[in-house]
């Protein structure tokens, strides 16, 4: 095989603050749906009314069904996240546990805060290691494996934010270098205290909502998730299945510039770099899935970039709906690209049209129908000046 080796995505998992599934995260996107709550404070200085989105009870005990976790008082959130969304994205392939498609494949999972629930509780003297399984971040991959019945090579990325796409990106380089013809990929976070405490620290969450590329934006809204994904080489594909999209290129860099503000450079060069490796245009690009985290370092960097260099494309920012997935991010951008180019629909940004930063073609108000859709960027950046991009194209 080898770079010309071309790689579809057959199949989508997702839990999100929308609810267990894709197509509840996909009917929140296209309504620019808010589910938003109040966090907690957990330190005496910390201020009220802070807002985040969780995955709802119900949605983690249709996890708990599906995953087969009952016995678990309380189960680790980033395994029980990964492992939903991954059966859900076998069988949206229309792949079984165990599959001869499965029996090498490779497994990656990205993730910033890895078993965040589980430390925190060892930590704060809730529960003993033993009652919480371990909080490696690779038993997140390892029980992904074992949930889908996966024997190839199992391993997590930890890049920040930008996890996910790296995950993808490792991914791909195996399944071009003939390791396997299938992946089960993608990115999952769990709520964290340490990052609640992090973020709140540096005064970038709040009582209000994450606003991308408002000229009113202030704050990021954190939240929790796992979007998976399942790619095949074009010599795994079966006859009847239906690929989403062909992924073209994914492209990482890192300019360690600062710890938490972006480098334009940095980020300029990932842009450049996913374009040249796709072997397209910005002019090719019809739609961005922006990183799009509503603070004011970030929109400013990111929007510039994008207004400057590509004219021609449609924007939106999924942040502003389901929050920030952390280490999912990138994950949760890539599912919701995937269901664009399926429904020919670019979900809209939660803003109003009138408080778009200018320059910008954001979409807002309602979903934009793009019926000769042909190719969506999506993007991923981390603290510590860590970036990722995928590109992907319709193949309908």
């Amino acid at each position: 095989m080898g770079r010309s080796t071309r790689i579809f995505v057959t199949g989508l998992g997702m839990i999100s603050p929308a609810g267990a599934g894709a197509a509840p995260f996909w009917d929140d996107l296209c309504a620019a749906r808010i589910r938003f709550t109040e966090l907690d404070p957990l330190y005496a200085g910390m201020k009220p009314g802070a807002l985040g989105g969780r995955v709802p009870p119900e949605a983690r005990e249709t996890a708990l069904a599906q995953v087969g976790e009952q016995t678990r008082a309380r189960p680790r959130a980033a395994s029980l996240f990964a492992e939903y969304a991954a059966l859900e994205a076998l069988r949206d392939a229309g792949l079984d546990r165990g599959d001869d498609a499965l029996r090498d494949a490779i497994v990656c999972v990205g993730s910033s805060d890895g078993q965040a629930d589980a430390l925190e509780d060892l930590v704060g003297g809730r529960r003993g290691v033993t009652e919480t399984g371990g909080f490696s971040s690779y038993s997140i991959t390892e029980g992904v494996a074992m949930a889908v019945g996966a024997r190839g090579p199992a391993f997590t990325t930890q890049s920040t934010c930008a996890s996910a796409n790296v995950a993808v990106s490792c991914a791909m380089e195996m399944l071009r270098s003939g390791v396997a013809g299938t992946a089960v990929v993608g990115g999952c976070d769990p709520y964290s205290q340490k990052n609640i405490i992090g973020f709140s620290s540096l005064q970038a969450i709040g009582a209000t909502r994450c606003r991308p590329f408002s000229v009113d934006r202030r704050y990021v809204t954190p939240s929790e998730g796992a979007g998976i994904l399942v790619l095949q080489t074009e010599e795994a594909l079966r006859p009847g299945q239906r690929p989403y999209a062909e992924i073209l290129a994914t492209a990482i860099t890192n300019d360690a510039n600062h710890p938490t503000a972006p480098d334009r450079d940095g980020v300029e060069a990932c842009h450049l770099g996913a374009l040249a490796e796709a072997g397209i245009t910005a002019d090719d690009v019809d739609v961005i899935f922006a990183h799009g985290t509503g603070s004011r370092a970030n929109d400013s960097v990111e929007g510039g970039i994008i207004a400057e260099n590509y004219p021609r494309a449609a924007v939106t920012a999924i942040k502003g709906t389901v929050g920030h997935l952390m280490g999912a991010a990138g994950a949760a951008g890539a599912v919701a690209a995937c269901l664009t180019m399926r429904h020919r629909l670019v979900p809209p940004t939660a803003v109003d049209a009138a408080e778009v930063e200018g320059g910008l073609n954001l979409v807002t108000g309602a979903p934009l129908a793009m019926p000769r859709l042909r190719h969506v960027q999506n993007n991923a950046f981390g603290f510590g000046g860590n970036n990722a991009i995928s590109v992907f194209r319709n193949v309908a």
